[in-house]
């Protein structure tokens, strides 16, 4: 049995994936008592930057780009995970990530596995739980039947979990990704920033859905600011933007900061109260691959 902390990446997802590479292959041969059976959201702690909902099968030809293609032990995670919630933490906080699966685990003989390794130990959750942890690798593991807890602090979270935002549900039905940032107004200034434009967005929460299947895929996005009449500026802006740049610009090959814009402009943007609503339009799983590590750059 191998252990090896994760380690930072531009891509969140795969960070999960490799996680969880490493929890399938310790596991299978382990049993271990079954946990909490709820894998939503209010299994994962508050105060994380991200909180993801990922439909592993309905997303499968996305996730196949974001982790490492052609991999037999990734492949065998996705093929074992039907869906995940996943919460990424800011420095300084307990843990840094925390992933919960729901899936189907070899989990028959995992106890004596982690029994007789000298890098895990037993360790107990603040909530009662039992889980492993491997102090060299900087992983804390739960493994039943249908669940998998992965994080690098305490697996298990006290209540209350996080409360998603209000119309999350109605916003993520029939998506194979959701998820929302707490703060978004960094990664809307890094990503303005970066193009040299002496601006100062309002933003207090981003909500994404991705919907789709097979190679074809559509993003909407949903930025939340202050109050109307921020939500007037900010369109007002936007839609300058999307004149200027959506044409000449393939969502096809998000490389720099003009071309990532241009795809989440792909569409005018629509005011709705305090809200601006971004619809990406059509993109295939490499285009949404290369969105996913856009945004991740430049949130970190």
């Amino acid at each position: 049995m191998r252990s090896g902390k994760p380690r930072q990446t531009t891509n969140l997802l795969t960070t999960v994936f490799l996680t969880m590479v490493l929890l399938v292959s310790c596991a299978s041969q382990a049993k271990v008592k079954p946990g909490i059976q709820d894998a939503g959201f209010a299994s994962l702690a508050r105060g994380a930057l991200v909180y993801l909902y990922v439909d592993v099968q309905g997303g499968r030809s996305i996730l196949d780009r974001l982790t490492f293609e052609g991999s037999a032990q990734v492949a065998q995670v996705l093929d074992r995970t039907e869906s995940a919630v996943v919460a990424f933490y800011p420095g300084g906080a307990p843990r840094r990530f925390l992933t919960v699966a729901q899936g189907r685990y070899p989990s028959s003989q995992a106890a004596w596995s982690f029994t007789l390794s000298p890098s895990w130990k037993k360790r107990r959750s603040e909530t009662g739980a039992a889980y492993w942890h491997s102090t060299k690798g900087g992983i804390s593991v739960f493994l039943g039947p249908d669940q998998a807890r992965v994080s690098d602090g305490d697996p298990f979270v006290l209540p209350p979990g996080v409360e998603v935002p209000e119309g999350f549900e109605e916003f993520q039905q029939g998506a194979v990704m959701a998820g929302w940032m707490e703060d978004a107004q960094e990664l809307l200034n890094n990503i303005v920033a970066s193009l040299g434009i002496p601006l100062q967005l309002p933003a207090t929460q981003i909500l994404f859905s991705l919907y789709g299947s097979g190679n074809e895929y559509e993003t909407n996005i949903r930025i939340e600011t202050p109050s109307v009449s921020h939500a007037r500026a900010f369109m007002i802006l936007l839609s300058q933007v999307q004149r200027a740049l959506v044409n000449g610009n393939s969502p096809e090959a998000i490389g720099d900061p003009l071309s990532l814009i241009a795809a989440l402009l792909a569409n005018p943007p629509v005011q709705d109260g305090p809200y601006l609503k971004l619809h990406t339009g059509s993109l295939d799983a490499k285009g949404i691959a290369l969105l996913f590590n856009r945004f991740s750059l430049y949130s970190n």
